[in-house]
């Protein structure tokens, strides 16, 4: 008959934890009976096996890098990973001329990756990966405008560099005080290098103000005034903004800087200064209703009188913005000037008794009226090249510039009706909208436009109608 094989029983759970109890009675009781140095080193020893295990399960095989407790990189070890940010410190302090720290707090952890060769990066790597994630400042200096941080430079000897250019820009007196119409401070303060301004940038910043900085090449034939219409920048603003040019003498190519606010920064300048002037004298006007609108006669002449006073002068970028007297001493008061002049609206027609001024010297060459086929609408007198013509009475200049065949000319409203027209000058005088006296110049013979030399066309009109000018004139 043959054996019967038992099967062994499997243990229950309350059965194996009674067994572990045992086990451990016995080891407490075999512990208990040895010397405490063997106690000690053994006490070490299942130390130190427990710490491995538990470091070789959880610790991993990476070194994590993180930032306020963000992970911002992954590398072989701690060692690689101080290595690169020291590197990476080093470099950003020698790139910006000075000692750079990073503001987040740094940590270091083990991290289980599964596969270190993608997951783990190199020395520059580590680099890159923290450059990005990391905020590095520097102790620099920062220009505060009433109190607001405008200009951020890297250190205070350059912001008060800044500052003192500024105060070169403007012309200068040996007498001038200076300062500055905002409060402007220099403070030190932690700054992200980032935004630490290159000094040429910030020649710009406190000298164009904040806004966009536009420019503007000059082109052939370009005036201030051209450019100011162009852009729909006040002249005076692109003088602001452009110290040291020469608005008579722009020259093609020049770039000029454009801004329509003022400065970020206003350099005043002020000084006393004494010296001795004329008094301006009244005059005293008296109209006469036998005289022309626009012809005057002086009684007697006005003698200014003269003073030794004291001013002081403040300049704001330059420009003289406020003169107040401090103190004055009248040498001698001025005298009065006694004036008559001519209350007499012209009203022009043809026989009228009304006489007016010639406009310039000659004689008549060409008469009103059909002329070689065609109608000449005024006369020409033959004066010389450069001769003076003037206006023939009292009015308002309403044309003045180039008129086609006419060359230069100049037309003055004198009321009433009448309007007189100056031809083929040379040189203009006046301008649109200038109120002129009979007998004022307004500009000078020439041959321009439709000319066959030099000679003064002249014209008189009544309601827009060409009338024969020598039954005006005396």
């Amino acid at each position: 008959m043959p054996l019967k094989r038992e099967g062994l029983r499997r243990l229950s759970v309350l059965e194996k934890v009674s067994l572990v109890f045992a086990y451990f009675l016995i080891a407490q009781q075999w512990f208990v009976k040895q010397t405490i140095p063997r106690r000690i080193v053994i006490g070490v020893a299942l130390y130190l096996t427990v710490t491995l295990s538990l470091y070789a399960v959880y610790a991993g095989n990476a070194c994590a890098v993180k930032a306020n407790g963000i992970v911002i990189a992954v590398a072989a070890d701690e060692n690689t990973a101080r290595k690169a940010l020291d590197e990476l410190v080093k470099f950003k302090s020698s790139e910006v001329g000075g000692p750079v720290k990073y503001t987040e707090k740094i940590s270091y952890g083990g991290l289980k990756v599964n596969n270190p060769a993608e997951d783990v990066l190199d020395l520059e790597e580590l680099k890159e990966e923290m450059n990005r994630a990391l905020t590095f400042k520097m102790q620099g200096a920062a220009i505060l405008v009433n109190g607001d941080e405008k200009v951020l430079l890297k250190d205070k000897q350059e912001a008060e560099t800044l500052l003192s250019w500024l105060q070169s820009v403007y012309p200068i007196d040996p007498a001038d005080q200076f300062g500055f119409k905002e409060n402007v401070e220099v403070v030190d303060t932690p700054i992200e290098i980032g935004e630490i301004m290159n000094f040429e940038a910030a020649k710009k910043m406190v000298l164009l103000g904040t806004n966009k900085i536009l420019q503007y090449t000059v082109k052939d034939g370009d005036t201030l005034w051209d450019i100011s219409r162009a852009v729909n920048v006040d002249q005076d603003q692109i003088l602001f903004t452009n110290p040291g040019m020469d608005p008579e003498n722009l020259s093609i190519g020049q770039v000029l800087y454009l801004s329509k606010e003022a400065p970020l920064i206003t350099v005043m300048a002020t000084r006393e200064v004494t010296v001795n002037e004329k008094i301006p004298y009244p005059v005293n006007v008296k109209y006469d209703d036998q005289m022309l609108l626009g012809e005057k006669s002086i009684v007697s002449e006005g003698i200014p009188g003269e003073r030794t006073v004291t001013y002081r002068i403040t300049k704001e970028n330059g420009y003289e913005t406020g003169r107040e007297v401090l103190e004055q001493i009248v040498l001698s008061e001025p005298k009065t000037e006694m004036v008559v002049e001519g209350s007499i609206t012209m009203v022009a027609s043809r026989g009228s008794s009304v006489r007016l001024a010639w406009p310039s010297e000659g004689s008549v060459v060409s008469s009103f009226g059909v002329r070689w086929g065609s109608m000449h609408s005024g006369i020409d007198l033959d004066a010389g090249y450069g001769t003076d013509v003037v206006s023939v009475a009292g009015g308002t200049v309403i044309t003045a510039g180039w008129g086609g065949g006419y060359g230069n000319e100049v037309e003055i409203s004198h009321g009433g009706g009448l309007v007189t027209k100056y031809a083929h000058l040379s040189k203009i005088y006046v301008d649109v909208g200038e109120s002129v006296d009979r007998g004022e110049t307004v500009g000078l013979v020439g041959s321009t436009g439709n000319s066959t030399g030099p000679h003064l066309h002249f014209e008189t009109m009544v309601g827009g109608e060409a009338l024969d000018p020598l039954d005006f004139l005396p």
